[in-house]
C-alpha cells in the first residue's frame, strides 16, 4: 500500500541512528525521495512525452498501456490471471469514468520473483533492479507467493510506474487492492480516513475529494524514466492537495504530539504508513529549489517514521543541491552503513562526491551501482561524466553509449558524446550529437551550450551569443550559460559587457573557477592589473588549470614590472600546452627584462618555430637580437615585421632602429630613408642620429 518501501531498524541500532543522524542535521531533521528512484529521478521537469489521446464516449481518454507480469506461483493457481484481469477491468472502468483513463493490458508475462525477499518492499527492490526493458507505461507485476510477511500486500513505485501486489482470490479485495496501488501511481497518497480506498488499510471503496483531485490532475504524468512525473503546469494546484492532506494529519492527537517538543512513544505502524504526503511535498519543494521547504518536509516525514532509508536519501538529496554536499556525503554513508546494497544511495553518494570532485570515490561508487542494477542506465551516464572529468575519453564514451542503450532517448548522454567529440575537435560529430539532444529534449541547456561553443569554435561569436541568450531565456540562472555568454562577448571586444556576465555567473555559482578566470582576463584588458591578479589567482586556488590563465598572469606581471613572477607564471604554461607560442613569447619578455639575452633569444626562437607568422614574437625577437649587437639578425626581422602589418600605427620604433642598423652598415641614405619613416610615424627619433646622417649624407 505504500508509495515508499519500509526499511526498518532494530530498536538498539534504530537509537543509535537517531542519535547520528541528529548530529549530522544540527537541528533540522530530514526526508527524502519518491520511490527511491537515483538523484537523476529529481531533476527538474523537462521533455514530458505527450499523452496518448483517443475519441472515447464523446470524451477524451488517455491509453495507459500496461504490462502484466506474473511469477511461477500465479501461474500455479487456476484462475488467477483471470481474476487480476477481471479486478483491473473493473477500476479500469471506475478510472475512465472519474479520470478519462484508458488501461490497455499488453497480455502477461513471466517474472521470477526474488526467493531472498521477505516482504513486498525487498521484492520491490530486486524487481526494479533485474527488469529489462519494458513497452509499457504502467507495469503491475503479480506474485502468489505465500512466505511472504504481510505488513503489506501492495506497493506502487511512484516514478517508476511499477506495481507489485500479492494476489488474494477474494475479488473485492483484489479490486481495492489495485485500485489503491493506482491511486499511488498517478500521485495519490495515504489519508486519516478509514472510508477512503487510500487510507493505509485500504478498507474504504472510494477515493476521498483530495485524493481524487490529486488523481485527476497527475492523469497526464509523464512516464520517462528520469523525468519528474509532474509538469511545471500542475505542480503548484496538486501541492494544493497533498497540503490540505498534510493539515488533517498534523492535526491528528498522535501526530501533534510527535510534532511537540516532548514527543511522544514510537509511532505506530499507521502513523509511518501517512509520512507520505510529507515526501511528496518535499519532492515539489526540489522541483523548485525550495531546499531548505524540502527538508523541513522530510523533517517531518521522519517524525512519523523514523529511522526510513528512502526519506533520509532524499534529505541528502535536498542537502546536497543546498550546497551541503559534505553533510549529504555523510548522511548517505550512515544509510548505507546501515543497508549496504541500497543502490540509491550509492548512486547519490556517487553524485555528490563527483560534486565534490572526489573523482575515484565517485567512480567506486558508481561501479558498486551498476553491480547492483546493471539495468541503471543513469548509473552508467555519470560514471562517463567521471572518466570525462578524469579525461579518460575512451571510457566515458563506452559509458555514455551504454546508457542510450539502455534509455534511447537519454538526452544529456547525446549531449556528452558531444562533448567528447568536441575536445577531440570533431566539430562535425559533436554537432551531430548536439543536434540530436535538441531533438529529444529541446530545452536543454547543456545541449544548447554545446551548440553555442561549437558556433564559437566555428569563428562565428554572435551567432553562439544568440544560443546563449536562448539559454537563459529558459533559464535566467544558469552560470554556465552566463560564462558562455562572458566568453563570446571577449570574442567581440566587450570587455565591459563579458565582465557583467562573468560577475552573474559567480553570483550563481560562487565557486566557478572559470568564471573567475574570466573576469580576471576583461580587468586584465581593460587595465587594472591588481584586480586582473586577484581574480587569475582565484581561479587557479578554485581547481582552474587552462594555460591560458598562467598566460594572463605572465601577461599582468610583465604589465607590473614583476619579471620573476612572470617568467615563473609563462614556464607554468608552456608546462601545461608545450606548443603555446606566446608562453615562449612571454618567457622570452621576462627573461630579457632581467637581462638573461640569450636565453630570452632561445626562448624566442621556440616561439617562433610554432606560429612563424606572430609578429609580436618577431619583434621581440628582433629587439633582443639587436641588443646582443646581431644587427644582421635584428634587422632581417625588423623588415619581416614590417611585410606582416606595413600600415602598423606602432610601426615607428621599427623604422628608427632599422636606421640604427643601416647607419652602422655606413648605408646613409637608406638609415635617412627610415628615419623619416620613423618621424613621420610619430616616434621621436635621437637627434644626434639625424645630425649625423646629415652629416654623412653632405
Amino acid at each position: 500500500m505504500q508509495v515508499f518501501r519500509v526499511a526498518e531498524a532494530s530498536s538498539g541500532g534504530l537509537a543509535k541512528l537517531r542519535r547520528r543522524v541528529r548530529d549530522i542535521l544540527a537541528g533540522s531533521l530530514g526526508l527524502l525521495m519518491l520511490a527511491a528512484g537515483p538523484e537523476a529521478l529529481a531533476a527538474k521537469s523537462q521533455g514530458f512525452s505527450q499523452p496518448n489521446l483517443s475519441r472515447n464516449d464523446s470524451r477524451q481518454t488517455r491509453e495507459i498501456k500496461v504490462q502484466l507480469l506474473a511469477d511461477s506461483y500465479l501461474f500455479r493457481l487456476p484462475g488467477a490471471t483471470g481474476q487480476v484481469e477481471s479486478a483491473l477491468r473493473e477500476v479500469a472502468a471506475e478510472f475512465k469514468r472519474l479520470f478519462g483513463l484508458t488501461f490497455v493490458p499488453g497480455g502477461w508475462a513471466t517474472w521470477e520473483s526474488d526467493q531472498g525477499s521477505r516482504n513486498v518492499q525487498e521484492l520491490a527492490e530486486k524487481f526494479r533492479t533485474a527488469i529489462k526493458g519494458r513497452g509499457a507505461d504502467l507495469v503491475l507485476a503479480v506474485t502468489a507467493r505465500s512466505d511472504l510477511q504481510s505488513e503489506y500486500s501492495g506497493l506502487a513505485l511512484f516514478k517508476a510506474s511499477t506495481i507489485i501486489i500479492v494476489y488474494t482470490p477474494d475479488q473485492a479485495g483484489l479490486k481495492k487492492l489495485i485500485k489503491h496501488e493506482l491511486g499511488h501511481v498517478f500521485g495519490a497518497v495515504h489519508v486519516p480516513d478509514q472510508g477512503s480506498v487510500m487510507s493505509c488499510s485500504g478498507e474504504g471503496h472510494n477515493f476521498d475529494v483530495a485524493n481524487e483531485n490529486i488523481i485527476r490532475l497527475g492523469c497526464q504524468r509523464s512516464f520517462e524514466p528520469v523525468v519528474f512525473p509532474f509538469s511545471p503546469e500542475i505542480q503548484g494546484r496538486i501541492e494544493g492537495s497533498y497540503l490540505k492532506i498534510r493539515e488533517n494529519i498534523t492535526q491528528l492527537k498522535e501526530i501533534t504530539l510527535l510534532f511537540s517538543a516532548s514527543g511522544s512513544g514510537p509511532p505506530g505502524q499507521e502513523t509511518k504508513c501517512l509520512s507520505d504526503v510529507f515526501l511528496m511535498l518535499a519532492q515539489l519543494e526540489l522541483e523548485k529549489n525550495n531546499y531548505d521547504r524540502a527538508s523541513d518536509f522530510c523533517g517531518e516525514a521522519l517524525l512519523l517514521n523514523p529511522g526510513d532509508l528512502e526519506t533520509m536519501n532524499l534529505q541528502a538529496i535536498s542537502f546536497r543541491q543546498a550546497g551541503r554536499t559534505q553533510e549529504a556525503v555523510n548522511l548517505y554513508r550512515i544509510i548505507l552503513e546501515i543497508k549496504p546494497d541500497f543502490s540509491e544511495a550509492l548512486y547519490n553518494l556517487g553524485v555528490a562526491l563527483s560534486e565534490l570532485n572526489r573523482l575515484a570515490e565517485a567512480e567506486k561508487a558508481y561501479l558498486k551501482v551498476i553491480k547492483l542494477n546493471p539495468r541503471l542506465a543513469p548509473a552508467y551516464h555519470n560514471l562517463g561524466d567521471v572518466y570525462f572529468k578524469q579525461g579518460r575519453l575512451d571510457e566515458a564514451e563506452q559509458q555514455f553509449l551504454k546508457a542510450i542503450e539502455l534509455w534511447p532517448s537519454y538526452a544529456s548522454a547525446y549531449s556528452n558524446l558531444g562533448e567528447i567529440y568536441w575536445r577531440r575537435k570533431d566539430r562535425i560529430k559533436a554537432r551531430e550529437y548536439a543536434e540530436k539532444a535538441l531533438s529529444l529534449q529541446p530545452e536543454s541547456t547543456q545541449a544548447r551550450n554545446l551548440l553555442g561553443n561549437l558556433l564559437r569554435d566555428s569563428g562565428k561569436p554572435a551567432e553562439a551569443l544568440n544560443e546563449y541568450q536562448k539559454i537563459l531565456t529558459k533559464e535566467p540562472e544558469s552560470a554556465r550559460a552566463y560564462y558562455n555568454l562572458g566568453v563570446s562577448l571577449t570574442d567581440l571586444g566587450q570587455w565591459s559587457e563579458a565582465r557583467q556576465a562573468f560577475e552573474q555567473a559567480i553570483k550563481i555559482e560562487a565557486k566557478m573557477a572559470e568564471a573567475y578566470g574570466g573576469l580576471g582576463l576583461c580587468y586584465l584588458q581593460q587595465g587594472d592589473l591588481e584586480q586582473a591578479i586577484k581574480f587569475l589567482l582565484t581561479a587557479r586556488q578554485l581547481g582552474f588549470k587552462d594555460p591560458a590563465l598562467s598566460l594572463n598572469l605572465s601577461y599582468a606581471y610583465l604589465n607590473i614590472k614583476d619579471w620573476p613572477k612572470a617568467e615563473e607564471e609563462a614556464w607554468r604554461a608552456i608546462a601545461e600546452q608545450p606548443d603555446l607560442a606566446l608562453g615562449y613569447n612571454n618567457l622570452g619578455l621576462a627573461l630579457a627584462q632581467q637581462n638573461k639575452l640569450d636565453e630570452a633569444r632561445i626562448r624566442l626562437e621556440e616561439a617562433l618555430k610554432i606560429d612563424p607568422q606572430d609578429r609580436g614574437t618577431v619583434i621581440n625577437l628582433a629587439m633582443v637580437e639587436f641588443s646582443l649587437k646581431n644587427e644582421e639578425r635584428a634587422l632581417e626581422l625588423f623588415l619581416k615585421a614590417l611585410v606582416l602589418n606595413p600600415e602598423d600605427s606602432q610601426n615607428g620604433l621599427i623604422y628608427n632602429n632599422i636606421a640604427v642598423i643601416y647607419f652602422h652598415r655606413e648605408k646613409y641614405e637608406l638609415s635617412w630613408e627610415f628615419a623619416q619613416k620613423a618621424l613621420q610615424a610619430g616616434f621621436k627619433v635621437d637627434n644626434n642620429l639625424l645630425q649625423a646622417l646629415i652629416k654623412k649624407l653632405k
